[in-house]
């Protein structure tokens, strides 16, 4: 089992935690690497084993703001990158949040025919009230 941990106060990375005994204990946190900084990450397996982590892009405030601050994001790697603390394989905007930082608590589904289905809310539109969003993506499978 693996838990990926908001940070609260704002003032660390955002933390990761693994249990080999279906949780009856538990790691100590450490560090998610920079690209998964942030709040209300939602994981699934690709067909091919990689990860997929749909959430809300929020970086520290001690540190530079990353200019997808407060935007949906996603991130793509393996499950030895969250073990290691490596980057991953990719990191994408899947939208450009309009009013500060009110935004996803992503849905995320993995159908079939390996497409992923992902949907939260969000100002996608400057000016706008806030509205549910769905996002379709397909990945290659990394061994083609």
């Amino acid at each position: 089992m693996t838990w990926v941990l908001r940070e609260n106060s704002r003032k660390h990375p955002s933390q990761i935690i693994f249990s080999s005994d279906e949780g009856e204990s538990w790691t100590r946190s450490k560090d998610l690497p920079k690209w998964l900084w942030g709040d209300r990450h939602t994981a699934k397996y690709l067909p091919d084993g990689r990860v997929f982590i749909s959430f809300r892009c929020y970086w520290p405030r001690n540190v530079d703001q990353h200019k997808l601050q407060g935007d949906w994001v996603a991130w793509v790697g393996t499950y030895e990158d969250l073990i290691q603390g490596n980057d991953g394989e990719l990191f994408m905007r899947l939208q450009d949040n309009t009013k500060g930082t009110d935004c996803a608590y992503p849905g995320v589904e993995v159908l079939p025919d390996g497409t992923v289905v992902t949907t939260t809310y969000g100002h996608w539109a400057k000016g706008e009230s806030p509205f549910v969003m769905t996002i379709r993506l397909s990945f290659q499978h990394k061994n083609q």
